[in-house]
């Protein structure tokens, strides 16, 4: 419930609204416009969007972003995401659906506001709304009832919009079989990938080519905007043994959170079994394991889990169901697969490794909870309280501290608490920070800072951290001299990308005259590759960014097996080469039927949800000042 109650207070509304929406987002160019008002960054027919509104929003996508990459976002895949401007975009967009909002007269009254707090079951004891425990559980996630209920209106009014504008998605007889032509056809073809990087080494830019890129592309040599801080970090962990609970503490928190400590106790989960031989070696093992993990990729990429099922498992007596085993019981299978099937939310898709093979394992639903062993629940519950406690005693700590250094210097501050004086280097807003790693709260911080100034302590994930600023810098344009390494390198991947395109485009020329593809592919020395069969909502290469390649392929036919020119992703170019075509059984339609219908309707929103967003924008009034 914490969890949620956090990560739901920073997420943008559309992600609690309609899921597989996608928006298109059409990036505004900036600068040029400076604001009459320093702190908004953009107006929406008169609206202003304010500058916290906009940092706040950045923000969380770098923090999504970095999550996603697992820290590794540079400041130049920042830069090619267009995450300032997607950022910028979202708060227009919300501005223009509360205008037309307001334009429809679109309002949620307290009573369905109340409604749907009341309804949600972690508010709720005894499947019935608990003032106590609602009040309790936004005290724990340190928001207050006014923010909570102001948020979830918010939200409310956002979906209704929504469902507004999208109600007149209609899907008739023949657009579903149309449809499902388009959605399980499969194409399969051969290609050939022509990398820069093949011709990267043998690039040798003159001083003139140099001189000129950086003249012509100057604001990508641009250093961001960069701080040095020193920091008091107060973690936690080094408050536990203060923080111990007693058991009189453990058995009240029990006792007031009881629903919180149950477990699923039999649900309803799907089966998909990649059995071992009873004497397998590590070699067939291995196999089967790269065979299970790449049909669990394919199955939280969206693919049909019963179909998988159909095609691929070995378990006779589901196989038929689509792996379907009813409602299970914990403690019916060995506790290997137990440990994943009843740790999965519902939809979510888990692999249990055990000697009898691989079980790919999704959830449906859970049918029952029961509550956890007396010994378990303490165990959960004192680590609760302990891991309350500690961020309670840590956070007091660094307050205390910031306080004092205001008196003192920090070095004497530091040794009186016993925590380290750390220093960071140059922090750009998504530097990772050493031994702490991706922090966009302390980066903000950091940001904000002027030299010898203090911040009030900082909440992150780690603990709480007191900074003090070092050095500032502002954003600029380094001369040619300081950044010379960095223009050559890209004045050489500019010359790579020319000649790969060139030698693409010579090897389709041959194709196209009618020399064979193996033949074109040895003298090239190039791999000749098979993308086996995809469809269009798999991608091409089981990658649905790679749109282009991906179109091109369901162009491609026997009588046209090549596309009339090479195709580029993610800076390779490749020549396609068509190979097969399958149409979807008709006998499938039916079965599939209210599926499909489910999948057209939510397409049919998204294309009407897109295009109304577009028409929108035409005709709004929209400024966009300079941004940070």
């Amino acid at each position: 419930m914490l969890k949620w109650l956090r990560k739901y207070s920073r997420s943008w509304f559309i992600a609690l609204i309609i899921g597989a929406i996608a928006i298109v987002f059409v990036l505004w160019g900036v600068g040029g416009l400076k604001s009459p008002r320093l702190q908004e960054v953009a107006a929406v027919n008169g609206q202003p969007i304010l500058m916290t509104a906009y940092l706040r929003q950045y923000n969380n996508l770098v923090k999504q972003y970095q999550e996603k990459a697992k820290g590794e976002l540079t400041e130049e895949v920042i830069k090619a995401m267009h995450l300032k401007e997607m950022a910028l975009n979202q708060l227009i967009e919300e501005a223009l659906l509360l205008q037309a909002g307001e334009q429809l007269g679109i309002r949620v009254t307290d009573a369905e506001l109340q409604e749907t707090i009341r309804s949600y079951p972690f508010f709720q004891e005894g499947g019935h709304f608990s003032e106590r425990r609602y009040q309790q559980l936004l005290a724990r996630s340190r928001l207050s009832p006014g923010d909570f209920e102001a948020q979830e209106r918010h939200r409310l009014q956002m979906q209704k919009i929504i469902q507004a504008i999208v109600a007149f998605a209609k899907a008739s007889d023949g657009e579903l079989q149309e449809f499902f032509r388009i959605a399980r056809e499969t194409v399969d073809v051969r290609y050939l990938m022509v990398s820069p990087e093949r011709f990267l080494a043998a690039q040798r830019p003159t001083e003139a080519e140099i001189e000129k890129y950086f003249q012509d592309h100057k604001e990508e040599f641009r250093t961001p905007e960069r701080a040095k801080v020193k920091y008091l970090l107060f973690r936690p962990q080094d408050f536990q043994e203060k923080a111990k609970p007693t058991p009189a503490e453990v058995a009240n928190y029990i006792k007031d959170h009881g629903e919180e400590f149950s477990r699923p106790a039999v649900i309803q989960v799907r089966q998909l079994l990649l059995p071992a031989p009873p004497k397998a070696t590590a070699a067939v093992r291995r196999n089967l394991e790269n065979q299970a993990q790449d049909l669990l990729r394919r199955a939280r990429m969206g693919e049909d889990f019963a179909a998988l099922v159909e095609k691929f498992s070995q378990h006779e007596a589901s196989r038929k169901k689509g792996g379907d085993l009813g409602e299970v019981k914990r403690g019916q299978h060995p506790p290997a697969w137990d440990q994943v099937a009843f740790s999965l939310k519902k939809g979510e898709v888990g692999l249990a490794r055990m000697p009898q093979g691989f079980y790919l394992l999704k959830l449906e639903e859970v049918k029952e909870y029961d509550r956890l062993p007396e010994a378990e629940a303490r165990v959960l519950a004192t680590q609760r309280l302990v891991t309350e406690k500690s961020r309670s005693l840590a956070r007091e700590a660094a307050n205390r501290a910031r306080g004092e250094v205001n008196e003192v210097p920090l070095a004497e501050v530091a040794k009186k608490f016993g925590v380290p004086v750390k220093e960071t280097p140059l922090l750009s807003q998504v530097t990772p920070v050493p031994e702490l790693g991706p922090q966009p709260q302390f980066n903000r911080v950091a940001l904000a800072l002027k030299p010898k100034e203090l911040s009030k302590a900082v909440d992150l994930p780690s603990g709480f951290a007191v900074l003090q600023g070092v050095e500032h810098l502002d954003s600029q344009i380094p001369s040619l001299e300081q950044c010379q390494d960095q223009v050559r390198q890209a004045v050489s991947r500019q010359l790579a990308r020319q000649q790969a395109a060139k030698e693409a485009a010579k090897l389709l020329e041959q194709l196209l005259k009618g020399e064979p593809l193996t033949k074109v592919a040895a003298q090239a020395g190039l791999p000749l590759q098979d993308s086996g069969p995809f469809t269009r909502l798999q991608g091409f290469l089981n990658q649905p960014q790679a749109e282009p390649l991906t179109s091109a392929a369901f162009l491609l036919s026997s009588k046209s097996p090549y596309p009339p020119h090479p195709l580029v992703f993610q800076n390779n170019y490749y020549l396609l080469a068509f190979k097969n075509r399958h149409a979807p059984n008709p006998e499938e339609f039916q079965k599939e039927r209210d599926k499909l219908q489910a999948e057209f309707l939510e397409h049919k929103r998204s294309v009407l949800f897109s295009a109304w967003l577009a028409e929108a924008r035409q005709r709004a009034k929209i400024k966009v000042y300079e941004i940070p």
